[in-house]
């Protein structure tokens, strides 16, 4: 039997597997995952693992719902920074956390409020596994769509729309397919209602279209203060919720304020 935490933040849904108090090697985690999938809807299936590097407290390992691995989820960041500080793997109120080769420094601000500040953020082609001679647009239905790379330990595309229609899910999904982006692509779209406050729809790599995404967040406000288009302090709304993001492109540092929640404690499963 394997002990996990149903979480959730700002309608993302995640399990989390605590990997150092329970002993699971990748094959068990690809069991766990599947059978996570019959039982449970989520969006990440989020493992809190011991760190290989000294400067970091913890580690963090995430699988999309179709096997594939994440580089970042700064949501689930979150919900994984709820659990240390409840069970007490962190004894003060800030840590470092690993994200595959990148860290995270995570501070708590609330109860159940974190800030997440990283600076492994670029804008080339080549951080998004794009080809250098690719433009940077896509046909969708007849019409050439702009859009924007950006990596922030994972690879977006951020697209500016002066609504945001319908179509976005079908649009999104074009993109992935479009082979643009090697490794795939989490597509965000921003609606800017002004240069303090944005509304975004994500379509993630290996998901979907989900309720929110933090490293989309970062992405967006990234791209969108890049073009003069954000001040550097972005509030972003999505459907259940919003999150504060403020980047800084000269110190090269973007940092996510936001809250995460249990949905149920202490599930037992059979592995």
């Amino acid at each position: 039997m394997v002990t996990v935490q149903a979480m959730e933040a700002l309608g993302n849904e995640f399990i989390l597997v605590d990997a150092i108090s329970q002993k699971i090697d990748t094959e068990e985690e690809l069991k766990l995952l599947k059978t996570c999938a019959k039982e449970f809807s989520f969006d990440q299936l989020l493992f809190l693992e011991p760190p290989n590097q000294k400067s970091a407290h913890l580690k963090l390992k995430i699988y999309n719902v179709d096997g594939s691995l994440a580089e970042n989820c700064v949501n689930g960041i979150r919900a994984l920074a709820l659990y240390a500080f409840d069970e007490g793997l962190v004894f003060s109120d800030n840590f470092i956390l690993q994200i595959e080769d990148n860290l995270a420094h995570i501070t708590q601000l609330q109860k159940n409020e974190f800030a997440v500040k990283m600076n492994s953020f670029k804008f080339t082609r080549s951080s998004c596994a794009i080809d250098d001679n690719q433009e940077l647009q896509f046909n969708f239905e007849g019409k050439d769509i702009k859009f924007y790379p950006v990596s922030v330990g994972n690879p977006h595309a951020v697209i500016f729309q002066s609504n945001l229609s319908d179509q976005i899910p079908k649009m999104g999904l074009t993109l992935q397919e479009s082979n643009i982006y090697k490794n795939g692509v989490n597509v965000g779209f921003v609606e800017v209602l002004n240069d303090k406050e944005i509304n975004l729809r994500v379509v993630e790599r290996g998901v979907g279209e989900t309720l929110a995404c933090g490293s989309g967040a970062c992405a967006a406000v990234l791209s969108g203060v890049k073009n003069n288009l954000l001040q550097s302090y972005v509030l972003v709304n999505f459907k259940k919720g919003k999150l504060k993001v403020e980047v800084n492109l000269d110190e090269e540092w973007f940092n996510l304020i936001g809250e995460a929640k249990y949905v149920e404690k202490g599930i037992k499963i059979s592995s």
